[in-house]
């Protein structure tokens, strides 16, 4: 799978995106996806508000202060079509 997905749920606080999916779940919590194939699944986010891969890294670059550089984010980008 390449992730914690049916390992493990993440606070709302956790995922850079709309919370109102994960709390119209029992949990309230975000389950996370499996990667493996990750490229042949857009729109990405629960909520389908990144249309691409590159929008993913983006989004989590700016909401967790990564300070990624462009080369990082290619370089991101690439390893998960990879997969």
């Amino acid at each position: 799978m390449l992730t914690d997905a049916n390992s493990g749920l993440h606070a709302l606080s956790e995922i850079p995106t709309d919370p109102g999916y994960a709390l119209r779940s029992a949990t309230k919590m975000w389950r996370t996806s499996p990667l493996h194939g990750v490229w042949q699944h857009p729109p990405y986010f629960h909520d389908g508000s990144a249309a691409t891969l590159l929008g993913v890294v983006n989004r989590y670059d700016m909401a967790k202060h990564l300070n990624l550089s462009a080369q990082q984010k290619s370089d991101l980008v690439q390893y998960l079509l990879s997969l």
